[in-house]
């Protein structure tokens, strides 16, 4: 087979893996969030020299079967508030309460941020539309600034009254009209005030998302990539940038995260699974519980939580990465959701920045080589880290530096611990026996003290941890998805409405290059239970009896077409063998200098084994292990860790 190439674009760094079956090639590039096509290059460009001995862009994309890509530009125009000023247009009465949605926003600044002005009314009565009231409504939101307008009345039957009306005044090839979204196009959903808030985010973060992803796509064309780059969305799955939306881009690099623990679940036959990845921003927490991930039926966008019609993983971020900043506040350690992100980034780094951060603290208790951070692009002055933390902790708190920094770590693998609990009480679910596996750039570094204070007795750090969201891309299939509520099911009647998706997917099928013969269906009653997506299978004339319990229910018809895989190796038996040490390192464990063993997981042999402590530390690798921890190499060359019994 050609390449499989997937891209994980994060915020503070671009992560990409590709592999033929045979050659292997992973690395980490800085995001340039000014401008994403660069780091987008950039690290297609990095791939090539790892595969070639040389930048080759066209040869790396000649060879390339399928390139996923998952970028952080919707997360990062949400977080920053950056995106395209929407108008609202609703029915009148609704402008102040939004058909409800108003309660949920809690003078969301968010909100405030994507609908400026304030929402017009529309006036629709026995099937008449009042036309000057409608141009008028839009003339005022034009004034007010707006790029964008999203209509969202009650009825499909109304905004196509809306539709016809605009695109007989602003017809779409002239220059000056505006771009509008009727909301009954995006999604199908009952809630009026949960589709309202999805459409205008969408519309929030469409112009951002399509001019960088064309951007990409065309730089993707102009090296020979033969077919289309595919967008890995934020239900798992993956298609072209013409059929993506915007709002299906926000959080998809974690879910890639998430995908890639389904496939490791199945591999170590862990029931549940808790994965955890910490990357330069933030620590995503999720699940995998009986082999599939957790799922939330309706999608939450941003801190403020603001709801959509989407289904989207359960995914819980907290402000704990690699750039997290660190404060004292009254004798205590505090820590983000602020980041310096990777420029300046930590002070170590050399660019200029003056708080501490955990990659200093790491840094100065010598798990981290400061000649070898990031394969060695990147050399680490621990002289700035030294100075930082002196001045910013260890007064502060009248403490050594060395003792700043064991409290320092003691209180982020302490806080991230209690986090992790409160996520799976919040969830109802025993860790038992359950496994945690690590990873993202950060993860593995603190593994070992946060599965240890979270109460976990293994941990699983994946071969490729630093890049396993990008990693975890490469087992999603080319998908979409159609959902039609259990209302409209019954004013229509089930044939209507399962023959209306089967046109819609084959169209959109055809749109991604895919004939009727290359797809497959999946036809599905689905629903929330306790707020969480529950599916069961659609059986004709039984809908009552598959949705009872359920909320939100509808007929979900998803169509596949299957996309090469990255393999996992088959778990065969091992021969146990003493690891070899490749060097010792003085670590500050407990504020205690000790000489410990340094491993590389990059060179181990599958049953390879040992005790902590013990270091793994490799060009984008690094893992403590604790005293009372044992680890092994499987024989998919990840590093098993356990309590000793």
């Amino acid at each position: 087979m050609g390449l499989l190439v997937n891209i994980d674009n994060g915020g503070s760094f671009t992560d990409a893996f590709a592999t033929d079956g045979e050659r292997v090639a992973h690395i980490k590039a800085p995001t340039t969030p000014h401008d994403l096509s660069q780091c987008f290059v950039d690290s297609l460009n990095r791939l090539s020299r790892e595969l070639y001995g040389a930048e080759n862009l066209a040869k790396l994309l000649g060879e390339t079967d399928h390139l996923r890509y998952s970028t952080t530009s919707g997360t990062n125009a949400v977080v920053e508030h950056k995106g395209s000023p929407v108008g609202v247009m609703v029915a009148a009465g609704e402008e102040q309460g939004l058909y409800g949605a108003a309660a949920d926003l809690n003078d969301s600044s968010l909100w405030r941020a994507m609908v400026p002005s304030t929402p017009v009314a529309i006036h629709i009565k026995k099937g008449k539309l009042d036309e000057t009231e409608l141009m008028g409504g839009i003339t005022a939101l034009i004034s007010h600034g707006v790029s964008r307008i999203v209509v969202a009345l009650p009825s499909p039957e109304d905004e196509a009254l809306v539709k016809a009306a605009v695109l007989e005044r602003y017809p779409r090839h002239l220059l000056g009209a505006i771009p509008v979204l009727f909301s009954h196009e995006l999604v199908r959903d009952d809630n009026h005030g949960r589709r309202l808030l999805s459409a205008v985010v969408n519309s929030y973060l469409h112009s951002g998302m399509e001019h960088f992803l064309y951007g990409a796509e065309r730089i993707s064309k102009q090296h020979h990539l033969a077919s289309p780059m595919l967008i890995y969305r934020n239900d798992g799955d993956s298609a072209r940038v013409a059929k993506t939306t915007a709002i299906k881009t926000y959080g998809s690099g974690p879910r890639g995260g998430m995908e890639g623990a389904v496939a490791y679940s199945g591999l170590y036959d862990a029931s549940t699974m808790l994965a955890m990845d910490i990357g330069g921003t933030t620590t995503d927490i999720s699940m995998v519980v009986g082999g599939a991930p957790t799922e939330l039926a309706h999608g939450l966008i941003g801190d403020e939580e603001i709801p959509s019609s989407f289904a989207m993983g359960d995914i819980v971020s907290i402000g704990y990465g690699g750039s997290s900043i660190f404060r004292v506040e009254n004798g205590e350690i505090l820590i983000g959701p602020e980041s310096v992100g990777a420029a300046p980034g930590p002070a170590c780094f050399g660019r200029g920045g003056t708080i501490a951060t955990i990659t200093d603290a790491l840094l100065l208790a010598g798990m981290i080589d400061p000649d070898n951070y990031l394969g060695g692009e990147l050399k680490l002055d621990k002289t700035l880290s030294e100075s930082v933390i002196q001045q910013t902790i260890a007064e502060p708190l009248g403490q050594s530096v060395d003792q700043a920094v064991d409290s320092m770590i003691t209180a982020y693998e302490g806080q991230i611990a209690q986090h992790m609990k409160d996520v799976i009480s919040s969830r109802e679910l025993d860790i038992g026996n359950s496994s945690m596996l690590a990873f993202g750039g950060g993860g593995p570094m603190n593994a070992g003290g946060i599965a240890e204070a979270a109460g976990f007795k293994r941990l699983i750090v994946p071969a490729y941890a630093s890049v396993f969201s990008a990693y975890g891309i490469g087992f999603s299939d080319l998908s979409h998805h159609y959902r039609v509520p259990l209302t409209e099911v019954e004013a229509r009647g089930e044939a209507a409405v399962i023959a209306d998706m089967r046109t819609r997917a084959s169209r959109d099928m055809y749109g991604e290059g895919v004939e009727d013969d290359a797809w497959t269906e999946k036809l599905e009653v689905s629903g929330s239970v306790g707020g969480r997506l529950n599916s069961k299978p659609y059986v004709k004339g039984k809908l009552s009896k598959a949705g009872k319990g359920l909320g939100d229910v509808a007929v979900q018809l998803t169509a596949t077409h299957a996309l090469q895989h990255l393999q996992l190796k088959p778990l065969s038996k091992t021969r146990s063998k003493p690891a070899t040490a490749s060097g010792e390192a003085a670590i500050n464990l407990g504020s205690e200098q000790i000489n410990l063993p340094v491993y590389s997981l990059k060179t181990a042999q599958p049953g390879d084994c040992g005790a902590g402590p013990a270091l793994f530390r490799d060009d984008y690798l690094t893992c403590l292990i604790r005293p009372g921890w044992s680890f092994a190499v499987s024989a998919n060359g990840d590093l098993i860790v356990e309590v000793q019994p």
